[in-house]
C-alpha cells in the first residue's frame, strides 16, 4: 500500500512540472475606450499563435519554451510592445 501511495505522488508531481507554461494576457480597447470584442487579433514574434480579444480581454498561452524570453506582442500586426515573458506577462492595448 505504501508503494502505491508513493507511486501516485511521484506521478502527480512529475505531471505538474509539465503543466507550467508562459504567455501573454491583457486588455484591448478601442481609441474611444470601448472594449474590443472579436474584431482584433493579438499575435507575437514568438510563433504563429493568435488570440482574439473577447469583451476587452485576451490570453495567449505560448508554452514553456518561451519562459524567460523577450518577445514582441502586436495588436492587428501593429503597435508592438516588447516584453520579457516570466509566467504570464501583461500587455494592454489601446487602438489608435
Amino acid at each position: 500500500m505504501k508503494k502505491i501511495v508513493m507511486l501516485i505522488l511521484l506521478i502527480g508531481l512529475t505531471g505538474l512540472s509539465n503543466v507550467y507554461a508562459c504567455g501573454v494576457q491583457g486588455t484591448a480597447v478601442n481609441s474611444d475606450g470601448s472594449k474590443i470584442d472579436g474584431s482584433g487579433v493579438v499575435s507575437t514574434s514568438w510563433n504563429s499563435e493568435k488570440a482574439y480579444p473577447k469583451n476587452g480581454t485576451y490570453s495567449l498561452d505560448l508554452g514553456s519554451s518561451v519562459c524567460g524570453e523577450k518577445i514582441t506582442v502586436y495588436l492587428d500586426g501593429n503597435d508592438g510592445h516588447e516584453v520579457r515573458v516570466d509566467g504570464f506577462a501583461t500587455v494592454n492595448f489601446a487602438r489608435r
